[in-house]
């Protein structure tokens, strides 16, 4: 599995008033697509499951600036289609497991590959204020 950054020159043919531009917590701005949430700007590739991880990676991703309450509602779906039992807690346990795994498998070059780790980083932090 690798994942990659997908730069925002050359996606899909795309014109700068295509994004949106988020801060991360290292001062890098990130260019986030405004309406390809499912499959910009990290893209996870390797095996059957990444299109659905790569879907679940760029949708928290793209929640960086959302409101606390776009969170709760992207969590309590991840946690109806993907947990079935438990709890918004077992559901944010889970993606923070799963988001561990993810920093061990970065591809790209020294800049890219902090992008990536920042953007996880700051998912994680989102993750532990909608925690409490």
């Amino acid at each position: 599995m690798h994942v990659i950054w997908k730069r925002p020159d050359g996606f899909q043919n795309a014109v700068p008033e295509d994004f949106r531009r988020v801060a991360l917590s290292n001062g890098a701005q990130l260019w986030l697509h405004r309406h390809e949430l499912d499959w910009y700007p990290f893209q996870i590739s390797g095996d059957w499951t990444g299109q659905e991880q790569t879907k679940r990676l760029n949708r928290l991703v793209n929640l960086l600036d959302a409101p606390s309450s776009a969170w709760q509602h992207f969590l309590e779906h991840y946690y109806d289609d993907e947990m079935g039992e438990g709890t918004v807690a077992s559901a944010i346990q889970n993606i923070d497991s799963w988001m561990e795994t993810l920093k061990n498998h970065i591809s790209g070059n020294t800049w890219e590959m902090e992008i990536i780790n920042c953007a996880l980083r700051d998912v994680h932090s989102r993750l532990e204020q909608v925690k409490g």
